[in-house]
C-alpha cells in the first residue's frame, strides 16, 4: 500500500468516526432538552393520550440505549423518520429541498473559489495600484456588512425599483432554466459575496509571502518570464494554504443560505432550519444535524485528499514517514 492509498484509507475512517459521532450528538439533541419535546412538538393543549400516543411511536417510551440502537437501525436503512409538525415523512420533505439548496449553494461556492483566487491574484501583483485598493476595500467592508440587510437593498432596488429581478419565490432549473437564472442570480450573488473575500484575502495574502521568497528571486535572476513566475510558480504555491480557507467556507455558505432563502421565500433546507427551529420540529433538527455534519465532514475528507494529491509532504508525514 503506497503513501497516497494509506492517507486517504486514514481520513475515510477517521470521517467516517465523525459521521458516527455527529450521529449521536444529533440523537442526543431532542432526548436531553427541558421539558417534554413530544408535547412541545403536538402543542400543549394535546391530550394525554395523543402524547403518549406521539411518544410510543417516536419510541420515546424505550430505554435510551435501545432509542439509540433503534434510532442507528433506521438510518441505516434510509428511514429520518416522520415529522409531527409538518406530518410528512423527512426523507421526503428533504429531498424536495436539497435540490432547491443545492441549485443556489453549489453555483455561489463555485463563483467564491474562482473569482476569490481571481481576485486575490490581481491584488497580489498589483499591489498598491488601483485596483488593489478597492478590491481591498471590498474585501474588508463584505465581512463587516450584514448579508440580510444586502439582500433588502438589492431586493429594493432591483427588484421594486428598477423591476429588473424577481424578489420572492423560485423556479426549478429543470422547468425553466432562464427564470430560474432570474429567480436564482440575487441569492447565488450574495451567498457568495463572503466566501469570495475570504479566498481572496487568504490568496492575496499567500501569494504576498511566495513572491518574497529566495526561489523566485532566483528564477528572476534566471530570466524565467515574469507571467510564468507569476501564475506558475507563485500561484500554485499559494492555493495549497487556501484549501483549508475553502473547507471553511461550507458552513458559511451554510449559514448564507439560511438567511437567503427566508429573505426571498425559497423553499430549501435553509428555510427548513428556520421554520423547524420556530416550530419546534425536534424530529427535523436531528436529522438536519446529522445531514450538515455530514456535508461538513464529507467536504473536509475532500479537501484532505486534496492536499494530500497537491502536496506529498502531507500524505508521507500521515503516513508516519
Amino acid at each position: 500500500m503506497n503513501s497516497l492509498t494509506r492517507y486517504i484509507t486514514k481520513r475515510i475512517l477517521i470521517s467516517m468516526l465523525v459521521i458516527v459521532l455527529a450521529g449521536v450528538f444529533a440523537f442526543c439533541v431532542i432526548r436531553f432538552i427541558p421539558g417534554d419535546p413530544v408535547r412541545a412538538m403536538i402543542g400543549s393543549d394535546a391530550d394525554e393520550a395523543a402524547v403518549e400516543a406521539a411518544r410510543r411511536s417516536l419510541n420515546l417510551d424505550k430505554p435510551i440505549m435501545q432509542q439509540m440502537q433503534l434510532w442507528f437501525s433506521n438510518l441505516l436503512n434510509g428511514n429520518l423518520g416522520r415529522s409531527l409538525v409538518l406530518n410528512d415523512s423527512i426523507n421526503h420533505i428533504f429531498a424536495s429541498r436539497i435540490p432547491t439548496t443545492l441549485s443556489l449553494s453549489l453555483p455561489a461556492f463555485g463563483i467564491a473559489i474562482i473569482l476569490g483566487i481571481f481576485f486575490g491574484t490581481i491584488c497580489a501583483t498589483h499591489r498598491g495600484s488601483a485596483i488593489d485598493q478597492i478590491l481591498t476595500v471590498y474585501i474588508a467592508g463584505t465581512n463587516g456588512i450584514p448579508i440580510f440587510w444586502l439582500a433588502i437593498l438589492m431586493m429594493n432596488l432591483l427588484g421594486t425599483k428598477f423591476g429588473w429581478l424577481p424578489v420572492v419565490g423560485y423556479v426549478k432549473p429543470s422547468e425553466d432554466l432562464y427564470q430560474w437564472f432570474l429567480h436564482a442570480i440575487m441569492p447565488i450573488t450574495l451567498i457568495s459575496l463572503q466566501p469570495l473575500a475570504a479566498v481572496a484575502r487568504q490568496v492575496r495574502t499567500n501569494m504576498l509571502e511566495v513572491i518574497g521568497q529566495d526561489y523566485i528571486r532566483t528564477a528572476r535572476a534566471y530570466g524565467v518570464p515574469e507571467r510564468t513566475i507569476k501564475y506558475q510558480y507563485a500561484l500554485r504555491n499559494a492555493l495549497i494554504p487556501v484549501i483549508t480557507v475553502v473547507g471553511l467556507q461550507v458552513p458559511t455558505i451554510i449559514g448564507g443560505s439560511m438567511l437567503i432563502e427566508v429573505c426571498f421565500s425559497i423553499a430549501g433546507m435553509g428555510r427548513l432550519i428556520m421554520t423547524s427551529v420556530s416550530n419546534t420540529d425536534y424530529l427535523v433538527i436531528q436529522a438536519l444535524v446529522l445531514f450538515i455534519s455530514i456535508v461538513v465532514v464529507i467536504c473536509n475528507l475532500i479537501l484532505d485528499i486534496a492536499y494530500g494529491l497537491i502536496d506529498p509532504r502531507i500524505r508521507l508525514s500521515s503516513g508516519g514517514k
